[in-house]
């Protein structure tokens, strides 16, 4: 490797959690360069008084009987600080968690320059589609060995420093100015690491300065598409839908340029656009939070000084010049930076030009639409007439997207990055973070209630907010001030009568506020029904199963497709099979388990990583494999066999290549947790709550995993239900039944394999069984690249 001409130390720890002192440091690593050599290399595992929890020994393979004998942190602490340097920059991967873990041993980093390799690596390799240590070491071949100890990951953290140093070396001196102006107001680690560049001297901007891919456009106008007629204002059009989504491709092909006014409505845009192609004539309307704001830009361009975050974010604002937020590489905290300080509201200029002179076919978000709707003031309100036909995608999801549509979100990491230097927000901030931690008493999720909101401290609270928001420490036109507004509305005890609130804490430690109506159809009915014509693509059979988005004695039709579309996979049931019996012995190819908890997949994480990855497969759990970026590259890159075990709620949201997937199994049948924060509560309101409301729940979920399998399916594929309530509930016999019909021809094959024994099961409903639910996140859904000239703001 040829290393930066620099005095730097790369260290990593290891260690049996994420919180400093309550979790402790088992093992130590470093290695110490000083003008461009290595001198110092070092490792050591730390005894501790408690137990290693069992995830962090299948993950780190630090077992108990490997601390035994072992040093204590007290006898090594100085060996540590020794091994450090006094005056070296520190380096690693996510560095920031390494230095609150050392701090929280009494190794006081805090006031030491410092650089994050992954915020490094971010910049300049942007084709890269995580930049967790594991996925960079596969695809760019790192030294990286052992994986998940300490001083592996300290090895191909320095090795990808040298290679990201290389990338930046090649940058010509136009790509060089912004840069040098940005990181002179950035920490002292960034301005020295990018301060020892040697002068640029390259003529062409380097190859790898690539944005990452725009969404795919159709030239030709295609003739053979579904075309769906409108219906009149009041009346809700269903249409049924198959499995396989190149359904949507068809719909999209068959709005014409025929003067009509169509808007197609998607759960996902970014998602949507990976697998169509979007005709020429129509027009995306980005959402606010995915739009770039101009004006913004040159705000945060003009700050005098730059967090760490802010400082990556704006280099790569003046190098790729992006108009939303997937045309450039985000990541990490810099997505709190986008969110707080230069994306678009919809008061934005740039937003509301989207609908200037509008074509007769656009395409928006869930989330967008219903917000334009429910709001006379918004840009778009005026453009959606009694003239305007709107189909609604995978509108099985319409009371989800719906729900936080209507509703109120505040992200406390959001909310701190725009309080950074202002000493009111921070101020501010910190109170409420202590009456967050009264009122939540150590629960991830808790119910704001009335005595929550008229205590002293929330008054207060509440007195501060609106003069924060009266005076000039928030611009309303600027994202954080409408996060800081839904605080208000949460805060306010008049608000809190037909709505629920909630406190929620995540396992990386991040908080959110968030408010939701208890029921949405009556307000689908009145902004959207009542208003424009309406068409819900729905799964087959849904007529009687959307209540909660569909209101009783609302007028409905119903169309179904003439097309045969079967799925490309197959579908089989085996009740006596378990999920054990696959993690021990796993398919050759590439497998999806969809488990009900996540519990259920720490405890199988625990029990088979070693078997498998002794036998040279790999196996990657959500909560435990990273986030979701981190887990889709991974099983996109791993080598056959890969097993993936995430819940069914995570596969809903993933983004895959075409045909990656080879088996996909679905443990059980996926119903909503009964506790679960607003569906718990709209479930009151049915008489029969399990068959009108969490059964059709339950059914059109299976619904969707069988059609984000179809987007995935390898040639040759299936889908396995283990479930034993399939053939043993008469529900699970009905909905079996179901999803062959919806599977079509191909499971046809099936049908010897497991007849069902109707005859001889007790058909009696006793209620649901206990399933964990993870909340999907709030997808990005933006594409298009244009340059807005950052480059020349910074």
């Amino acid at each position: 490797m040829q290393f930066p001409p620099l005095s730097f130390t790369v260290l990593d720890t290891e260690t049996t959690g994420f919180v400093p002192r309550t979790h402790r440091i088992i093992e130590f690593a470093s290695m110490r360069i000083e003008n461009g050599e290595l001198v110092d290399t070092y490792e050591t595992l730390i005894q501790i008084p408690g137990e290693i929890p069992p995830h962090i020994q299948s993950l780190t393979h630090i077992y108990p009987d490997d601390l035994e004998g072992k040093p204590t942190m007290d006898e090594v602490r100085d060996e540590i600080l020794e091994h450090i340097g006094e005056d070296t920059i520190i380096v690693g991967q996510n560095v920031g968690f390494d230095i609150r873990m050392l701090k929280g041993e009494d190794i006081d980093l805090t006031n030491r320059p410092w650089i994050d390799t992954s915020m490094i690596a971010s910049l300049v390799y942007p084709e890269l589609a995580s930049y967790s240590l594991g996925h960079m070491s596969q695809v760019l071949g790192l030294d990286h060995a052992p994986m998940h100890r300490a001083l592996g990951d300290v090895r191909a953290t320095t090795e990808l420093l040298c290679r990201s140093w290389e990338r930046l070396v090649e940058l010509t001196p136009e790509l060089r100015e912004p840069l040098e102006t940005i990181i002179e107001r950035a920490p002292e680690g960034y301005q020295v690491f990018f301060g020892a560049l040697p002068e640029a001297t390259a003529s062409a901007p380097p190859a790898w300065l690539a944005s990452p891919g725009a969404m795919q456009i159709q030239d030709e106008e295609v003739d053979d598409g579904i075309i769906i007629e409108p219906v009149e204002p009041g009346t809700v059009q269903l249409f049924e839908t198959p499995v396989d989504t190149s359904f949507l491709q068809h719909v999209l092909d068959g709005a014409k340029k025929d003067g009509k006014t169509t808007w197609i409505a998607v759960k996902n845009a970014h998602g949507t656009f990976q697998q169509v192609a979007l005709p020429s004539h129509a027009r995306v309307i980005h959402s606010p939070g995915t739009l770039l704001d101009p004006t913004r830009v040159g705000e945060l361009a003009g700050q005098s000084q730059f967090t760490a975050d802010e400082a990556t974010l704006a280099v790569k604002l003046a190098w790729y010049e992006p108009a939303t937020r997937s045309a450039l590489p985000l990541h990490g905290d810099e997505r709190a930076v986008w969110n707080s300080k230069v994306a678009c509201t919809d008061q934005s200029e740039a937003y509301a030009a989207q609908f200037a002179d509008l074509p007769s076919l656009v395409v928006i978000d869930h989330q967008q639409l219903l917000r334009i709707l429910d709001n006379p003031e918004h840009p778009g309100y005026e453009t959606l007439t009694e003239q305007t036909h709107v189909i609604v995608d995978d509108a099985s999801m319409l009371e989800d997207t719906a729900t936080k549509a209507y509703g109120g979100y505040c992200s406390l990491n959001d909310l701190r990055a725009k309080a950074e230097g202002n000493q009111v927000l921070s101020g501010f901030l910190d109170l409420l973070q202590i009456w967050i931690e009264r009122s939540r008493d150590g629960h991830d999720t808790h119910h704001i209630t009335h005595g929550n909101l008229t205590s002293m401290e929330a008054k207060g609270l509440t007195r501060q907010l609106g003069e924060i928001l009266e005076e000039d420490h928030l611009d309303p036109g600027e994202p954080a001030y409408y996060q800081f507004r839904d605080l208000a509305e949460i805060l306010d005890p008049d608000r809190l009568e037909g709505r629920i609130t909630w406190i929620e804490t995540r396992q990386d430690g991040s908080q959110f506020l968030q408010a939701a109506p208890e029921r949405i159809g009556t307000i689908l009915k009145e902004e959207l029904y009542d208003r424009v014509s309406t068409t819900l693509l729905v799964p087959p059979e849904s007529k009687d199963a959307l209540e909660e988005v569909i209101p009783k004695g609302t007028s409905i039709s119903v169309i179904k497709p003439e097309q045969d579309h079967a799925a490309p996979f197959g579908i089989a049931w085996d009740g006596e099979r378990k999920t054990d019996a696959i993690l021990s012995d796993p398919p050759e190819g590439k497998t999806v388990i969809l488990m009900s908890s996540r519990g259920r997949i720490e405890d199988a994480f625990v029990r088979f990583t070693d078997a498998i990855e002794k036998e040279g497969g790999t196996l990657i759990c959500q909560s435990f494999s990273g986030g979701t970026g981190r887990m889709q590259a991974t099983f996109l890159a791993a080598e056959k066999p890969v097993i993936w075990l995430l819940t069914p709620w995570a596969f809903e949201g993933i983004q895959l290549d075409a045909g990656a997937i080879d088996t996909l199994v679905i443990d059980r049948m996926p119903f909503d947790h009964p506790n679960h924060t607003v569906l718990g509560r709209r479930s009151a309101h049915y008489s029969n709550a399990f068959g009108q409301y969490s059964l059709p729940r339950m059914q059109h979920r299976l619904y969707r995993l069988l059609r984000t399998f179809s987007r995935y399916a390898a040639e040759g594929s299936e889908a396995l239900l283990l479930d034993e309530r399939l053939d043993g509930k008469e529900y699970g016999r009905k909905t079996w039944q179901y999803l062959k019909r919806l599977v079509g021809k191909r499971e046809e094959a099936n049908d010897d394999k497991k007849e069902d024994s109707n005859n001889s099961k007790d058909s009696k409903e006793k209620g649901l069984d206990q399933a964990n639910m993870n909340d999907t996140s709030v997808p990005s859904d933006d594409f298009k690249q244009s340059g807005v000239g950052q480059m020349q703001m910074f």
